[in-house]
């Protein structure tokens, strides 16, 4: 039988598990790094107009009160230095392929299409984007209530 024209799915809960380990390199504290500055002077002018980058897509019920916290959202600080900039300037070719891990920082830190304002619940809790998978994160934007 087509998979149309088989009974619907009914609407359920279901509770996902991921565990798995990462393999941080090595790296300088966050405010010992040079290009902090930058991410400090994106935070300063954006933080009074700024919203939560989920809530402002599927509604704000599921945000937590409080202070917004800012986000990479392509590449962590303590991942940086281990990027490969061949793979980098596939996404984003302003990065040279062949870009020293102190440009990538750089970059990191002073790309502003590289920084989303978020919620904690939307940033570290278990609808975050450090904590949720990857695929469910991104389903939360455009389904209201996807994770609870």
């Amino acid at each position: 039988m087509p998979a149309h024209d088989q009974a619907p799915v009914a609407a359920h809960a279901q509770a996902e598990t991921h565990r798995y380990t990462m393999h941080f390199p090595e790296h300088a504290p966050r405010e010992s790094d040079p290009h902090y500055a930058a991410f400090e002077a994106y935070r300063r002018h954006t933080k009074d107009t700024a919203a939560c980058y989920v809530g402002e897509r599927a509604g704000a019920a599921a945000c937590s009160p409080g202070l917004l916290e800012l986000h990479h959202a392509v590449l962590e600080f303590a991942v940086a230095n281990a990027a490969d900039p061949r793979a980098l300037h596939r996404d984003f070719p302003e990065i040279a392929a062949d870009a020293s891990p102190d440009e990538i920082a750089a970059w990191l830190e002073s790309s502003p299409g590289e920084f989303r304002w978020l919620c904690a619940f939307h940033h570290r809790g278990h609808g975050g984007a450090h904590t949720a998978s990857h695929a469910d994160w991104t389903a939360q934007l455009y389904v209201p209530g996807l994770i609870s």
